[in-house]
This record gives structure tokens, C-alpha cells and sequence, in this order.
């Protein structure tokens, strides 16, 4: 259980989350004393999670969009939710170190692409199937949906439910125990996590 982005006994704050399921989105506020958005969901209270002066949209009719003052979401039923806006950062001296890991998720209708950030030493896939939190924090994030284009976009971060991504693909990594820097200069490493495209990383420095 992690509490690095706890504010301990300070009252619930509200934050404004964006909320998917496989059939619906739901638009809203939560109450919250977590900063971080894995936590949000990964410390819910209880089986399904408060909406507050929620907006609920189907994806098969986007303009058909329902307004109420609460709406309770499932937990087991969430594929994934965003923060909109910034939440605080967590004390960098409570951190464990991790490292990013470019990965691919695909939870119908979705597919989303971005960074997992696993600990060190860790191979990419004993990271991402063997963390013990349900949701699993995702950075630099493309959210694509084929089915209903109008879903697609790009976000800083997201929690995803892991055990609902039917498939999962990581980056070929065959040094797990050192760090992408250690391989490659930070600049052409940043530029590889953040690229769109499907080529192929730059080879390192060391040939």
C-alpha cells in the first residue's frame, strides 16, 4: 500500500477526474486526501467510487449526455481515469527509484500508449504484472480508441486497471538492471519515450 501522495489528516480535497469504463465516460470531481492519480482509485474506500456533479456519456451515442448531481462508478468496472489538471507531487525523498518503460495496453475499445515506471533491476514485464497495486500509474499517454475516433487524446497521466488489459506489450529491454541513461544520453532517451511513431529506439553511443 502506498501513501507517498497522502496529506495525512488534512480534509478531502476536490479533484477533477475524467472517469472510462468499456461502455461509458464519466466527468466529474471526487473527494479525495490522495494527490496521486493511482491512488485515488488504488485507496477508494469503498466498491464503487462518488462522482460528484458528474456528466455521463455513452460512447455509442455521444451526444445523448446526462447530468447528475452524484453518480457511483464501479471500481471493478473502471478501465482507466485521468486527472484534469495538475495534482502535487509527492516528497521526492519517498519515492522509490524507478525507471520508465515504454508499453502499450489494450483494454477494448482501447489502446493506450505511454510510459510505466517500474522499479529498478525489475524486468518490464515482472514491473507491470507483478506490482501489487490493482491500478497501474501511466505517463505521457496517447489514448486511442478505433471504434469511436472522437475519444482519442493525449494526456500527462492516467491510472489503469491492470488485470483488465486483455493484452500488453513493452519495449524490448535487454539490460534490466541499468538504468535507459546509463545506456543512451537523457536527451535521446526522453526523445524516445516521448516519440509517436513506431520506429525502432536509436541505437546507443556504445554501437
Amino acid at each position: 500500500m502506498s501513501f507517498e501522495g497522502f496529506t495525512g489528516g488534512a480534509p478531502p480535497t476536490s479533484v477533477e477526474i475524467d472517469c472510462y469504463t468499456d461502455t461509458y465516460r464519466v466527468s466529474g470531481s471526487v473527494a479525495t486526501r490522495f494527490t496521486r492519480v493511482g491512488d485515488i482509485v488504488n485507496q477508494a474506500p469503498a466498491s464503487h467510487l462518488a462522482v460528484e456533479q458528474a456528466t455521463i456519456s455513452e460512447y455509442g451515442a455521444p451526444t445523448a449526455t446526462i447530468s447528475a448531481p452524484q453518480v457511483l462508478v464501479s471500481v471493478d468496472e473502471i478501465l482507466f481515469i485521468v486527472v484534469r489538471g495538475t495534482t502535487a507531487t509527492s516528497n521526492p525523498e519517498m519515492r522509490i527509484p524507478k525507471r520508465g518503460v515504454k508499453a502499450q495496453l489494450a483494454l477494448p475499445p482501447f489502446r493506450l500508449t505511454g510510459t510505466i515506471h517500474i522499479s529498478l533491476g525489475s524486468r518490464p514485464l515482472d514491473g507491470l504484472l507483478n506490482a501489487s497495486d490493482r491500478f497501474l500509474p501511466m505517463t505521457d499517454v496517447e489514448i486511442g480508441c478505433a471504434i469511436h475516433e472522437e475519444l482519442n487524446r493525449t494526456v500527462d497521466a492516467i491510472a489503469v486497471q491492470r488485470r483488465r488489459a486483455q493484452l500488453l506489450l513493452v519495449a524490448d529491454d535487454e539490460r534490466p538492471d541499468e538504468l535507459l541513461a546509463d545506456v543512451l544520453d537523457e536527451s535521446t532517451a526522453q526523445a524516445w519515450f516521448r516519440r509517436r511513431d513506431r520506429d525502432a529506439p536509436p541505437e546507443s553511443p556504445e554501437g
